[in-house]
């Protein structure tokens, strides 16, 4: 992943709320649960690993990690 200079030009890049960054995990996680309510014959692995990574990036994003 790039770093803050290399995409934006500069380190002091606004941090994203953290009720911006709360509000789409929330939706992601209940989405996440609906997904893995369906039998697992007929999961979307693609999707839930999908969902998992969004929350995983927001969860970081939130944090003020770097993401990699």
């Amino acid at each position: 992943m790039r770093t803050n200079r290399e995409l934006y030009g500069t380190d002091d890049v606004p941090v994203i709320p953290k009720e911006v960054a709360n509000e789409r995990l929330e939706l992601l996680k209940s989405n996440l649960s609906g997904l893995l309510e369906v039998h697992y014959m007929h999961q979307d692995n693609d999707l839930i690993n999908a969902v998992q990574r969004a929350i995983k990036h927001w969860e970081r994003l939130r944090d003020g990690e770097e993401i990699e």
